[in-house]
């Protein structure tokens, strides 16, 4: 898992040759002329989800991990908590969807602490739980970037 804000984007484009361009789409988001739905950035190999969507409670959200696919989290409006778990920690509830890259859990994990302007890349395996609320549930404007590495 790896936080940082998109300033410092650059820094992992040494991880994948797509990061440059997924990084590059990021930086032309913004809450104005929000893109909903899915963009395709390189066919199913790149490609990115604009959600607007309402934070839950926690225990409303669920803890899931890909396989296939590495997640980029990236605010463009609104306040989330988004939390990272350990596998020992946690205990699988549903087996692993190929066609959706999902396997679902439950267990305890920890908060991650998510700057405003910053984004969370989760690899694949890593259980990670997202759109939590924070006092109150709000309306965010959420980009998730999909990179396929398996």
């Amino acid at each position: 898992m790896i936080v940082d804000t998109l300033d410092n984007a650059a820094r992992y484009f040494m991880l994948h040759p797509s990061l440059e361009q997924a990084f590059d789409f990021l930086e032309e988001v913004n809450a104005e002329d929000f893109p909903e739905g899915k963009q395709e950035l390189v066919g199913e190999h790149l490609f990115a989800n604009g959600m607007k969507r309402s934070t839950k409670d926690y225990d409303d959200c669920i803890w899931e991990a890909h396989e296939q696919y590495l997640d980029i989290h990236f605010l463009a409006e609104g306040e989330e908590r988004i939390f990272y778990a350990p596998e020992d920690n946690m205990k699988e509830v549903k087996a692993y969807d190929a066609e959706k890259d999902i396997t679902v859990f439950e267990g305890e994990g920890y908060e991650v602490l998510v700057p405003k302007g910053a984004f969370v890349i989760f690899f694949p395996g890593e259980i990670h739980k997202a759109l939590v609320k924070k006092e109150e549930a709000m309306e965010v404007k959420k980009m998730v970037v999909k990179l396929q590495l398996g």
